[in-house]
């Protein structure tokens, strides 16, 4: 055994592993006095369990003789690579009987040795997991064993962290799906000293395949029949007993027609009972749901070629069995009036029907739940994070649009998809008293190396290699000049280092901050304007953050933009929100409607973005009026302006630049500062009749009506300071230097 390497065996089983200790040293918080339970089946040697050098006694809740139980401390962890190792003394052969294509193409059989030897790492999938698997004895025999445990978390509480995050995504979107052909299955929230447990694979396909076997084949020589009434057409030759009134009738007719025919009624011994039909039912049943699902598994890369083969053999066997001629005098089956003793009480029936509910629970599983949704720890942590942001937003204020229409999609593949699908959430806020002030929240949207257009993220695009972040927050201010656009990018990642995200996560938020970018509309690429939008991108992850007031990775978000939140599940109804990121909430949302403090939150956003990100700001033209605008009146109503085009070249600031407009008083001041929404080129003749329907006569000039202006569409003014209202006239200003 090399240095460090942690040991659990029992009989013929033993797991090895180098990174056990070090998880368990990174949870004790919450797994300290753990215990969990190991259950093995078809074990060849000593049976004596032993794990990380303690010994433990069997539990006795089993009454099979090559059954054990122990319960012992927690062994396996997501993330952790383990080597199962099989010892077979007598065995000529031996494989891995498992559904997953995985775990059955890298198992290694050495014939020398007797050993099966079978690499795992569970990744990030939790819960419940069996390894299941078969050895040929020399006498030409096959035999089959298993151990079953459970899969823990060394970063979250798999008892009560999890359980809050699914209660949590389940309540905000009122949709989850586990898929159950992982690794694990999700079966911790079962009392942990009960059997009541989910049927494994080997119960399913194994016991539960030949329990129903054996119950057709006795039932077909040992069916049960009962006293049918029965009614046949016979000559009276033919009857041994009639009956005065038939006496009656026979005489009536019998001169006229001696062949005529009679009903006699009469008790049989029949086999088409009501539970007969039934056995036939769950027969035909079982085949057509099997050779579906051996159609659609026929191309799943996933799905073992082990498993494929046994669920041929079942379905040739049964198709086999019901060519039995038993069925061809058992009728269809159309419900039971009533409670039938004979399904509840007879070991045949109630055995087979009991067997039927195992496996209609088996393949429900395949049928139902292997549908794409969220598959392992890391998707789930991903969804609650957008959950946890969500909630956030609205205890700050923010009103989510009812929108019917949310919902995670999935790829129209069942088998195949392995995440849920990109870009299929959009969450769209507003906040009470700001009409033009709007927020997105979207789901694992994608950057190709195309403009994106859809609902999700316009104009979204990455250049040459497509970006996919989990988590992006939008603020759009319509009430500002240009509409500007603010972004921020979150990444959840189900990992850490120490009580800090991993390096490599932190760097892939520099890449997606400077990789996503925005493009125009433009049709020809070439001429595309691109942008880079991203203020900031910051990693979630599930750290403690009372575990430390020192977090290196909150303190570079002032410098550089980038960094990282711990966010870890909490009770519900508690006061535990997670205060890095509130905080850091708090500041990118709040709304500014003055200008001081447009201002102020344009410099705090970017303070720590390269220059070169950074758009030019507070750019006022002072412009002189004309008589028609020299009052209040029209600045509340029209808030249109023109400008010749050859004058508006003149300014020593590009017209691109500008951002407001402050139309001049008489002697002195303005009449505010407007911000610029717009602004279009046309000529005189078209801006006329634009003004016309405001109900604004400008004077004509038929010389100059092919003459070209600029024709400014003005927001609601904001206020203004007081070293702004002496603005030097007929001006083009910069209030903040570059």
């Amino acid at each position: 055994m090399t240095q460090n390497q942690s040991v659990l065996s029992c009989g013929s089983v033993t797991v090895r592993s180098t990174k056990v200790l070090d998880r368990i040293k990174s949870s004790t918080s919450f797994l300290q006095g753990a215990k969990t339970r190991y259950y093995f089946t078809g074990i060849d040697g000593d049976n004596t369990f032993n794990i990380l050098g303690q010994a433990a006694e069997p539990v006795n809740t089993s009454n099979e003789a090559d059954s054990y139980v122990f319960d012992a401390a927690p062994f396996f962890f997501d993330q952790t690579p383990y080597m199962f190792s099989l010892h077979f003394s007598d065995a000529v052969d031996a494989r891995i009987f498992s559904p997953l294509a995985q775990w059955c193409d890298s198992a290694d059989w050495d014939i020398e040795t007797h050993r099966l030897s079978i690499p795992i790492n569970f990744a990030n999938d939790l819960g419940d997991f069996e390894l299941c698997w078969e050895w040929l004895s020399e006498d030409d025999v096959w035999h089959n064993g298993s151990i079953r445990s459970q899969v823990y978390s060394f970063k979250l509480d798999i008892q009560t962290h999890f359980q809050w995050m699914i209660r949590d995504v389940s309540e905000r979107f009122n949709w989850l799906r586990l898929d159950l052909l992982r690794q694990t299955t999700w079966g911790w929230s079962r009392d942990e000293y009960s059997e009541a447990n989910l049927n494994t694979w080997l119960t399913i396909f194994q016991d539960v395949r030949a329990g129903m076997s054996r119950g057709f084949n006795q039932l077909i020589e040992q069916h049960r029949r009962r006293l049918m009434p029965d009614v046949r057409m016979l000559r009276v030759e033919q009857m041994r007993k009639i009956s005065p009134r038939t006496e009656e009738k026979i005489a009536e007719v019998i001169g006229d027609n001696p062949d005529k025919r009679f009903p006699v009624k009469r008790k049989a011994l029949n086999s088409n009972t009501p539970e007969n039909q039934y056995m036939k039912y769950i027969l035909e049943q079982t085949l057509l749901t099997l050779n579906d699902l051996i159609e659609r598994l026929k191309t799943v890369e996933r799905i073992s070629t082990i498993f494929k083969d046994r669920l041929k053999e079942w379905s040739d066997e049964w198709s086999q069995l019901r060519q039995h001629r038993f069925w061809n005098e058992i009728g269809e089956f159309h419900g039971l009036r009533r409670e039938s003793l004979i399904l509840t009480q007879d070991p045949l029936y109630a055995g087979i029907r009991r067997a039927w509910i195992w496996l209609q629970q088996g393949l429900e599983f395949l049928d139902q739940d292997l549908k794409g949704g969220i598959q392992n720890a890391a998707q789930l942590y991903e969804v609650w994070c957008l959950v946890k942001i969500d909630r956030l937003l609205q205890n700050d204020g923010w009103i989510c649009l009812k929108d019917e229409g949310i919902n995670f999609e999935h790829a129209d593949d069942d088998w195949d998809n392995e995440e849920l699908r990109s870009g299929s959430v959009k969450l769209v806020y507003t906040k009470k008293d700001f009409d033009k002030v709007s927020l997105d929240l979207l789901f694992q949207p994608t950057a190709g190396n195309k403009p994106a257009d859809d609902h999700v993220w316009d104009g979204m695009m990455s250049i040459p290699v497509v970006q996919r972040p989990d988590i992006v927050l939008r603020l759009h201010r319509d009430d500002l000049p240009e509409s500007p656009v603010y972004t921020w990018i979150f990444d959840a990642k189900y990992r850490l280092n120490g009580n800090n995200a991993p390096d490599d996560a932190v760097n892939q938020m520099h890449r997606y901050r400077d990789a996503i970018l925005w493009s125009d509309s433009s049709p020809l690429p070439k001429k595309r304007l691109f942008t880079r939008e991203s203020i900031g991108a910051f990693v979630l992850y599930p750290g403690d953050e009372s575990l430390s007031d020192k977090f290196p990775q909150i303190e570079s978000i002032e410098k550089t933009n980038v960094g990282a939140f711990p966010l870890t599940p909490s009770k519900k109804n508690t006061d535990s929100e997670p205060a890095f990121l509130k905080d850091k909430l708090d500041e990118l949302l709040d709304v500014p409607n003055d200008f001081n403090g447009v201002m102020e939150q344009e410099a705090r956003y970017y303070h720590s973005v390269p220059i070169v990100k950074e758009p030019s700001l507070g750019v006022i033209s002072v412009v002189a009026i004309r008589s028609y605008m020299k009052n209040e009146k029209y600045w509340k109503t029209c808030r249109l302006y023109r400008l010749p085009v050859d004058k508006a070249n003149h300014s020593s600031v590009p017209l691109e630049q500008w951002q407001y407009i402050a139309p001049q008083k008489s002697p002195k001041g303005h009449y505010g500062l407007f911000p610029i929404i717009r602004y279009e080129t046309l000529n005189r003749k078209k801006i006329t009749q634009i003004f016309e329907e405001q109900n604004i006569t400008i004077k004509a000039k038929s010389a100059d009506a092919e003459k070209n202006y600029y024709l400014f569409y003005l927001g609601d003014p904001i206020s203004a300071p007081d070293e702004l209202k002496q603005l030097p006239r007929g001006k083009v200003v910069t209030t903040i230097e570059k």
